[in-house]
């Protein structure tokens, strides 16, 4: 039903809905069979993942079924009036209370991300939070595709290049994970092929319209 994949399927293009389907509808999901492997794999990629600012964590990550919680679209006006900004900290929000441990991911599939936007003002939101749970293990995460992280890279050189900003700013805590990396996590076929075909989308590359009453996509020209 949601992991299907076929050009008679209309199928949104947000990014949400990639990364509701995926987080929620498995990846995260406790009703989903290997919850525990899947939550352990996913501590050990963000452990070992090299792609680090200079100020992220060193402290390894722990997760359990039984204690760990995700919600979507996380927001700063819901703790009132600790901070006068009101945005957005985090698209998925992983907690785990036993570990003491908040995972922030900021998702982001065919659009381009920005450090200030997408790591600098969203560590400001965390670091508000964080003020307000001694001991808590905050990691920010930016989730992006390989072809996105890598087009970044060799724009290094550039004067505002977002890149060596991540790479060079003493206090940047920020983990980059790549959709790719969590792909090879993924058992099940229907998953890994539903997330495979959405990741090989550009999101101007495609449009909708009906074949024998039905939908229809079609490539644009």
């Amino acid at each position: 039903m949601q992991f299907t994949v076929s050009d008679h399927i209309f199928e949104s293009e947000k990014e949400r809905n990639l990364y509701y389907k995926f987080f929620a509808g498995y990846f995260l999901n406790e009703l989903i069979p290997g919850i525990e492997e899947r939550l352990s794999a996913f501590a050990s990629l963000i452990n070992s993942c090299s792609r680090r600012g200079l100020a992220a964590s060193k402290q390894e990550i722990s997760l359990s079924s039984t204690t760990t919680h995700v919600s979507f679209d996380n927001h700063t006006y819901l703790f009132g009036s600790i901070s006068p900004d009101r945005g957005e900290f985090a698209d998925i929000l992983i907690q785990d209370k036993s570990s003491r441990t908040v995972i922030a991911i900021e998702a982001k599939v065919h659009s381009d991300w920005s450090f200030d936007k997408d790591i600098n003002s969203n560590e400001r939101r965390l670091k508000t939070l964080q003020d307000h749970m001694s001991g808590a293990l905050f990691v920010p995460c930016l989730l992006v595709t390989r072809a996105r992280w890598n087009e970044c890279e060799r724009r290094e050189s550039l004067e505002y290049s977002n890149y060596k900003r991540f790479k060079d700013e003493p206090t940047c805590r920020t983990i980059v994970l790549l959709w790719e990396e969590l792909v090879e996590l993924v058992e099940d076929v229907a998953v890994k092929n539903f997330v495979n075909e959405q990741l090989a989308r550009r999101k101007t590359g495609f449009g909708y319209g009906f074949s024998d009453n039905w939908f229809f996509r079609h490539r644009r020209s």
